[in-house]
Parts: C-alpha cells; structure tokens; sequence
C-alpha cells in the first residue's frame, strides 16, 4: 500500500537526517492517506476557488451553498441570475467571474479523471494554469487532492509554512529542503499540516 510505503520512508529519512522532532511527530500520527475527491472536476475547481484566502470554516460553508447552486443550475452560459445566487452565497464578485470561467468551460466538462491522472506535472500545469482564478497553489492542491500525486510539496501554502516554523528554522523553507523527501512529498505535507492539527485537509 503506498500510504504505508510512504510512512515508511518519511520516518526512515527523518530518523536518518537527525530531524528527532519530525521523525517523533510521524511516528506518533501514523501512516496517512490521501483522501482525493469523487467530485466532477469541475466541482473540484470550483472549491478550491471558493475556499481561497478564506479559514477552513467559513470556506465550508460558502462551498456548501456553493454546490448546492451547482447541482440546482441548468444555465448554459454565464447570467445575471445565477450571479446574484452565487453571491448570495458569499462569493465576492471576482470569485464569481472566476466561476464562470470554469462551469461554461466545456474543454473542463469533458475532461475525464483518468486523462487527468495520465498527465505529468507539467501537462497538468500547462492545462490548468490558463484559466482564470486557477495559479499554482490550486494547481498543486488539485494535483495532490484530486489526481493523487503522491510528490506534490506546496511550498505556497500558508499552512505548511507555519508547521515547518514549528520545527524548523525559516531559512530552510524551501523546496531543495523537502525534495530530499522525494517520491513521497505530498504525504509529507499531510503530516505537516496535521502539526497543526487539521485533521480535515481534502480539498
């Protein structure tokens, strides 16, 4: 089982790079796996719009609202209608804009989660990177919560800044650090993120 493989291995190199605190703290959690989304990529998209720069309550809601939007919408193109449902669920108007974007795009529609899975990094980069609202930290989140990448470290994200500051220094935040972590990087952020203790990352 990779999840296992990976826990293995990110306690192996801890133990072996003296980080004691780390190796301490994956011991103790366990093996972990990634939860990836059974979602339409598009739903997909569009919550890890919705849950941008927001806390991971306030982003539940709005996405609980959100989908329910989502599911009700027959609309075949972007209209006033729908704009003032999806604001009157707590999107800002940007985030509707980046919305439409996405929910009318048919190339996202059509796209299959098994083609997506087929793809490299940098196909799934260059794929995603075009549409509006989508930068590389969705990118990278998307990668790990739904295609299942399991060697995606986000070096953009809040959260595993603040865990690494826990137990290490700020200057060695960066990918070189974790790359040693390499092929099981995106499990080291699900341990990383659990120092925080949120139990509840998916996206």
């Amino acid at each position: 089982m990779e999840h296992k493989k990976a826990f293995d291995f990110l306690l192996k190199k801890s133990i072996s790079m003296d980080f004691k605190e780390l190796a301490t703290h994956i011991k103790k959690v366990g093996p972990l796996k990634i939860k990836t989304s059974n979602m339409k990529f598009v739903h997909h998209l569009v919550k890890i719009i919705v849950g941008q720069q927001l806390s991971v309550k306030s982003a539940a809601a709005i996405w609980k609202r959100t989908e329910k939007i989502l599911n009700e919408s027959n609309y075949k193109k972007p209209n006033d209608s729908l704009n003032k449902k999806f604001k009157s669920a707590g999107l800002s108007r940007q985030k509707i804009e980046y919305l439409n974007g996405i929910i009318f795009n048919q190339e996202l529609i059509d796209m299959k989660k098994k083609d997506l899975i087929k793809m490299d990094y940098n196909q799934y980069y260059d794929f995603l990177i075009k549409l509006k609202g989508i930068g590389p930290w969705s990118i990278e989140m998307s990668r790990i919560f739904y295609v299942g990448d399991p060697d995606i470290f986000s070096i953009l994200d809040l959260g595993l800044k603040n865990a690494h500051l826990k137990i290490f220094d700020l200057k060695t935040y960066n990918q070189s650090f974790y790359e040693k972590f390499s092929p099981f990087r995106s499990y080291m952020c699900l341990f990383l993120w659990r120092i925080l203790e949120d139990e509840n990352v998916t996206i």
